[in-house]
């Protein structure tokens, strides 16, 4: 009897390949300085569904009435955005988790949502890849993320642009 898989475990396992592609041949794709390296924004947020920015259908009396992101909308037409990508992880911090390092979010001993968790520094994250490789990365604000408390090796302090508040302008 053939075997049939569902499309989310197809874009699963994609993602997966793409993630072990970058891991293991980062370095090398950026070793070429004669070449500039290409700018990578990575705009992550749980939960964003149909209503957010450039997922939004445009629409007279819709969201994006009242909410306008042309930037995200720009960099969105130009660069790429998924529209069928999915974690088969139930909170935040576990579909981050998976998301950072390209495993299953039970692989990465991150299952539930962790307030103050150390990332395993045996697991590889296509970020550290990144920044290896001289890139600048950072993030704005999260309660999980690879690294806390904030004297971590991995995020905290080291990958912080503001203090945690309202504003990030």
């Amino acid at each position: 009897m053939p075997q049939t898989f569902s499309l989310a475990q197809l874009v699963i396992s994609c993602l997966a390949v793409l993630s072990t592609f970058l891991l293991f041949h980062v370095e090398e794709l950026a070793a070429d300085d004669a070449s500039p390296k290409p700018n990578i924004l990575m705009a992550f947020a749980d939960d964003w569904g149909r209503y957010a920015s450039a997922y939004a259908a445009i629409q007279k009396g819709g969201p994006s009435d009242l909410i306008s992101t042309p930037n995200f909308d720009r960099i969105a037409r130009e660069g790429v955005l998924f529209t069928n990508a999915f974690v088969n992880a139930p909170s935040c911090t576990p579909c981050r988790s998976s998301l950072l390092s390209g495993q299953y979010f039970w692989r990465t001993g991150r299952g539930a949502i962790l307030l103050g968790a150390i990332w395993d520094e045996t697991i590889p994250t296509y970020p550290l890849l990144l920044q290896n490789a001289s890139y600048h990365i950072g993030h704005t604000y999260k309660v999980w993320s690879p690294g806390t408390p904030p004297d971590a090796p991995y995020g905290g302090k080291a990958t912080g642009y503001n203090k945690h508040g309202r504003r990030f302008n």
